[in-house]
């Protein structure tokens, strides 16, 4: 009876989520950069891989991506001790594979003694140095962060940063924070689901400022009445095209923007 007991206690103590720490690192490498003909940047919701009837298939979330120079992807699973035994492929590899670029994965919580979910950076472009910060969190559980990569694309550096934000507690004060950090920049694109459409106001102040461009309105993918919560906000680009794929892959839509760099 001790043991089970023991067991049941080890058990629950394994199971509840913990939030992650922040990080850094730098020097990630794509296989080949000259794949980046066009700056085609991207936000994808993915769901864990899951299209909107329950099934999992990480890979047909994968190819969505095969056209982006830079992705920024929410939701996704770390990799699990069997894929860091070598059995699978975990979801950030698969992303890359199906990409032919390069995964950073940011993980938001803990679970099972090991980074459990995160999100993503999918990229075929060099990152010279990242960032993850952990977000303020309400919930105990449902923990959020952003990541911000510095990165170049022909001799133009910019900052690029992914984030999720939570869908009711302590959201506000979350994109306070996402946007001062967006704020920094001259040259900088945000991209993400922020559980927020146009009518909030701190997302109104922002898109009011004269340097910042709704980039999926701007590329005409689709207007704010229809309450969309996944953005594309730059600075410092001018939008030249756009292209979204509805729900079915995902829960969420997919849209990415291609983008010229402003002198």
């Amino acid at each position: 009876m001790l043991a089970i007991a023991v067991g049941l206690i080890v058990f629950a103590v394994a199971r509840k989520a913990q939030p992650a720490s922040n990080q850094q690192g730098s020097g990630i490498e794509p296989p080949d950069a000259t794949l980046a003909t066009e700056l085609i940047v991207a936000t994808f919701n993915i769901q864990t891989g899951k299209n909107s009837k329950g099934k999992r298939d990480i890979s047909r979330s994968a190819r969505v991506l095969k056209d982006a120079a830079l992705a920024g992807v929410q939701e996704v699973y770390a990799p699990t001790w069997l894929n860091r035994l070598g059995v699978g492929t975990a979801q950030p590899e698969a992303l890359a594979i199906g990409s032919a670029g390069r995964t950073l994965f940011s993980a938001t919580r803990l679970r099972w003694w090991r980074e459990h979910r995160g999100n993503a950076i999918v990229t075929k472009l060099p990152i010279e140095h990242w960032r993850t910060e952990m977000l303020p969190d309400r919930s105990g559980k449902s923990f959020r962060n952003f990541t911000v990569a510095k990165t170049n694309w022909r001799g133009h550096t910019f900052f690029f940063i992914n984030t999720h934000l939570h869908t009711r507690a302590g959201r506000d004060e979350q994109l306070a924070e996402v946007l001062q950090e967006f704020d920094r920049y001259q040259r900088v694109i945000l991209v993400g689901d922020f559980n927020t459409d146009f009518d909030n106001p701190t997302l109104q102040q922002a898109l009011n400022e004269t340097d910042v461009c709704d980039a999926i309105s701007e590329a005409g993918l689709e207007p704010h009445t229809d309450r969309r919560i996944d953005w594309i906000l730059c600075k410092g680009f001018a939008v030249i095209s756009g292209r979204s794929l509805p729900i079915g892959v995902s829960d969420h839509p997919y849209y990415e923007v291609t983008l010229s760099p402003l002198p």
